[in-house]
């Protein structure tokens, strides 16, 4: 696929975005959820409006104890709903950070007005820059982490954006409270991952809207984040894919293969976590232990 530049009006189209969510409050509201919450910590229902004034939905874990507590922010996957933990962690891991999972709009609990759908949402609204749906879903997590921020529980020297897809980078570079960042970049960086075919469908459907498309693209290729991209990051993925993006991050940067097991690649994620947030040891399912 062709790719574009950096788009003259980049900035102008990002800090149109971070203006419109500085003007909009948060209005937040905490309800206690007594089923999430566990030995560790207590867990709580969080509303809070978003771009547009669009209200959003998410789950807060706080650890029981003294903090202030490392943070970690993990925004939406592509899929319908949103869970306090993502699958495959274990649960003692929310009794060491504070943990805000937030739904980006048209996931279960934030489907109001709009309702996403899977596949679809990659390329909902995709011939425009101003129409395309992903340029609002960055301002929900923008606005996850705003919502974060104000947490008197956090350590603000430690807040990490984790989620394999390319979001954590766009985030990252666009808010500068973000310390840490663990990221997999995809259709965003021009790699082939599950939102590819459903772009090159809509090529199929629509060929005349091509350069429309690219365009549109061009606001969201990572490169053009990389520079403002500061914090500690580690990327998933080929490093002889990777490299050229990793080269051109400001902050320290490492690139880590997969290989295809979740115990493993769990694993080295947790433990470089650890070590980056300055634990002695990872805090990982017990199945992995032995």
């Amino acid at each position: 696929m062709e790719e574009f530049g950096r788009p003259d009006d980049f900035e102008d189209y990002w800090n149109y975005l971070l203006l419109r969510l500085k003007k909009i409050p948060l209005k937040a509201k905490e309800v206690l959820n007594p089923l999430h919450s566990n030995e560790f910590c207590k867990c709580y229902e969080v509303f809070f409006l978003s771009f547009d004034s669009y209200k959003l939905f998410g789950y807060l874990s706080i650890p029981f104890g003294e903090g202030p507590f490392p943070a970690i922010f993990s925004g939406s996957s592509y899929r319908s709903a949103v869970e306090p933990l993502s699958q495959g962690e274990t649960k003692e891991k929310r009794g060491r950070f504070v943990i805000f999972s937030a739904a980006s709009r048209g996931q279960r609990n934030a489907d109001k007005p709009f309702v996403a759908k899977y596949p679809g949402l990659f390329t909902e609204g995709i011939d425009s820059p101003y129409s395309y749906v992903y340029r609002k879903i960055v301002g929900d997590w923008l606005r996850g982490i705003q919502y974060l921020v104000t947490r008197p529980e956090i350590d603000r020297k430690q807040i990490i954006v984790a989620k394999h897809n390319s979001l954590p980078i766009i985030a990252g570079s666009l808010c500068p409270d973000i310390t840490h960042v663990v990221a997999k970049p995809g259709c965003f960086a021009g790699i082939n991952d599950k939102n590819s075919e459903e772009l090159n469908d809509y090529f199929r459907m629509y060929p005349d809207k091509y350069k429309c498309v690219l365009n549109t693209l061009s606001y969201f290729n990572l490169k053009n984040f990389c520079k403002g991209l500061r914090a500690r990051t580690l990327l998933w993925g080929s490093s002889d894919v990777l490299k050229n993006l990793a080269s051109d991050i400001s902050g320290k940067t490492d690139i880590q293969q997969s290989e295809q097991s979740q115990f493993k690649d769990g694993l080295h994620e947790e433990e470089w976590i650890a070590h980056n947030l300055g634990f002695s040891d990872p805090i990982i399912p017990s199945c992995w232990k032995n």
